[in-house]
């Protein structure tokens, strides 16, 4: 029973965080369609969703494969492992940044400035140790160090929007928060090391860090290269439509955003057992996800259009046609990220992992092209999916095959 009470505990301190930051999410959409349009919105949710691509260079691996790390490892040599990941994405950052800002001018010349800064801010919290703090099950860590200073910025960033009109000194206000609460994370992760720790400055260091999150790295850059792929690809191929995808892609995040308590649970829960629990554990959340998967999707495809009513102030046709693609969506997304980022990397299987996302990119890519060009916005959705469901298909066959292997 205290186990029981214990697990819950944690749960509702991850739910927290997110809860909050969503909350926050959404208020801001209104906030920012009323001073500014739906348009510069748009370009705004664009070059957020860009980072998070752009980011997958800048994280390495970490983020997606560092909190089973983290789990796994003794106490005193966890502050080293971050020690070595902040040199290494410090130097990453240092040469992602400028180049996503470059390509967001490309993509944006009229907004040349905005999205060069943006992409800074967008781009640093990539830098910080989330994926640390999930992995040690210290929810509180998380919250105070990485989410609170965060969440102030943009809320700080929203005032200053409304005092100035102008998105720009919103931007900027996040960027200085963001500088912030990396150092703090930083600051809190380096001064719990109970031993000397070695810092290793060299290329040659960090290129052989990078070359054993390899599996992790492919893992984050084709999943998150058919996520943000459509959003692309709407922006090149059909641009008036944007505004109407960009909401889209804002909801279905805010699902996977709302889910990821769940699986910063999941993620030390299942290493956390010892290897005696670990069958257990992994079966009992294999069961547990398609439902929750389900329910949360369900949410979204019957309440997407209410909600795009309520928080979009600029009218945009977002309907059924869209909301029910991206439930489905998240129904896959939710199911994969358990099997995968949990499960999978739990038994050692990170390259099954990476896998199963090259799979969903390769069948994935040219689906969002052709939808585009054929069926606008709605083809798009589809596109993503079903490229989601073949991921989640194919791990949960990989999963079925070691279990069964171990019965």
């Amino acid at each position: 029973m205290k186990a029981i009470a214990a697990a819950l505990a944690r749960l509702s301190k991850f739910a927290l965080t997110v809860g909050l930051g969503t909350v926050v999410g959404l208020v801001a959409i209104p906030i920012i369609t009323n001073v500014v349009g739906s348009g510069l919105w748009a370009i705004l949710a664009l070059v957020q969703s860009m980072a998070t691509l752009f980011g997958v260079v800048v994280a390495f691996g970490w983020g997606t494969v560092g909190p089973s790390m983290v789990a796994t490892l003794r106490a005193e040599k966890r502050p080293q492992l971050f020690a070595d990941s902040l040199i290494t994405r410090s130097y990453l950052y240092l040469l992602t940044a400028p180049i996503m800002g470059l390509v967001m001018m490309a993509l944006q010349p009229a907004h040349a400035a905005f999205v060069f800064l943006a992409s800074l801010t967008y781009l640093l919290p990539f830098l910080g140790a989330s994926w640390y703090f999930i992995g040690e099950a210290k929810p509180t860590r998380l919250f105070l160090a990485d989410a609170i200073p965060q969440l102030a910025g943009t809320v700080t960033g929203l005032f200053v929007l409304t005092y100035t009109r102008d998105l720009t000194y919103m931007v900027l206000t996040q960027l200085l928060f963001g500088l912030f609460a990396v150092a703090l994370s930083a600051v809190l992760v380096l001064r719990s090391a109970s031993s000397t720790l070695t810092w290793d400055f060299s290329i040659r260091g960090s290129w052989s860090r990078m070359q054993l999150q390899r599996h992790g790295v492919i893992t984050a850059a084709t999943g998150s290269l058919y996520v943000n792929l459509p959003i692309l690809a709407v922006t090149v191929l059909i641009p008036s439509h944007l505004d109407v995808y960009a909401f889209a892609d804002r909801l279905f995040r805010y699902g996977a955003v709302a889910f990821s308590p769940v699986l910063q649970f999941i993620q030390g829960w299942i290493p956390e057992g010892g290897l005696k629990d670990q069958k257990h554990r992994i079966r009992r959340a294999a069961q547990a996800a398609p439902l929750l998967g389900v329910a949360g999707g369900l949410a979204l495809a019957l309440l997407g259009p209410f909600a795009a009513q309520v928080l979009v102030k600029d009218p945009i046709p977002f309907g059924s046609s869209l909301s029910i693609p991206i439930g489905v969506a998240f129904a896959a997304v939710a199911l994969s990220q358990v099997l995968g980022l949990a499960c999978l990397v739990a038994i050692g299987q990170a390259r099954e992992l990476a896998r199963s996302t090259l799979i969903g990119a390769v069948a994935g890519a040219p689906m969002i092209v052709v939808g585009a060009v054929s069926l606008g916005v709605v083809g798009v959705a589809w596109a993503v999916a079903i490229s989601e469901a073949l991921v989640a298909g194919y791990q949960l066959l990989v999963l079925r095959r070691h279990m069964s292997k171990r019965a």
